[in-house]
């Protein structure tokens, strides 16, 4: 899995603190309060968001373990400060990459891009210690733009098939419905689930960086399907980015607990 841009999560990375369901969080933080000198292992950690978007709530004793496959972006990580460790690993290679006396997981952004199978293989490590998962900010399909466009449609789904490709993650990507396919895989294994909406709404012109950047992309990957024009689907980023008063980009969190902390 090939690792992001340092400064597009760094654009993100307020809206994802906004847009993430505090009441998980917060499920996450009491169970955490119980184990003392807690230790959390994010996944696809990129520059550390996670810490800075959990850290307010979590134990103050919370040390964490920030594995991700970008050297660039663990180096900002780094600046978090000595209660931090960070990894670079292959989360395709490393099947089980937390440590041993982990107390809980973390991913943001990060099961969207993942194949049903890889999904299906973490989540046995997962139970087999025994761990929570505090997911964050799985892409469920939705893309509402307005005021709306005649070719909205056709970018929108040409965009989620672009979801489904291969994102280096085991395979071709569950996109769209990989919060049902974790959600399956956690209550096969006897997890309790609880899960919340927690949705990009962005505004122009408050956003207009990051609803930029997000038209191109969506642009983008559309074209690369084939299933829409390049020209066709720049016209379309054209005109969007021209008049789009707003973007909802559709996440879902979960938190899920296994049999014995259930």
């Amino acid at each position: 899995m090939s690792g992001f841009d340092p400064d597009w999560l760094s654009l993100r990375e307020p809206a994802d603190r906004a847009a993430r369901a505090g009441r998980l969080i917060a499920m996450a933080a009491q169970d955490l309060a119980a184990a003392g000198t807690p230790v959390v292992c994010d996944l696809g950690a990129g520059t550390g968001a996670s810490v800075r978007a959990f850290a307010p709530v979590f134990p103050d004793a919370t040390r964490w373990v920030l594995v991700d496959d970008s050297a660039d972006c663990l180096a900002r990580a780094t600046a978090l400060g000595p209660h931090v460790e960070v990894r670079q690993a292959d989360l395709v290679q490393t099947a089980r990459p937390w440590p041993e006396d982990c107390a809980l997981v973390t991913a943001t952004a990060l099961f969207d891009l993942a194949s049903a199978s890889w999904i299906d293989r973490l989540v046995d490590g997962l139970a087999a210690a025994r761990l929570p998962l505090l997911s964050c900010l799985t892409y469920d399909g939705v893309l509402d733009l307005a005021p709306p466009h005649a070719d909205d449609g056709a970018i929108r789904q040409a965009f989620n098939a672009h979801q489904r490709g291969d994102k280096g993650l085991g395979g071709p990507a569950c996109g769209p419905d990989a919060q049902g396919v974790l959600i399956r895989a956690l209550t096969a294994r006897g997890y309790t689930v609880e899960t919340a909406d927690s949705p990009w709404v962005l505004s122009a012109p408050a956003d207009g960086a990051l609803i930029g950047q997000t038209l191109a992309g969506v642009a983008n990957a559309a074209a690369e399907t084939g299933q829409v024009d390049p020209a066709r689907a720049e016209v379309w980023r054209a005109a969007r980015a021209s008049r789009v008063p707003s973007v909802v980009v559709g996440h879902q969190d979960l938190y899920a607990r296994p049999p014995s902390r259930a």
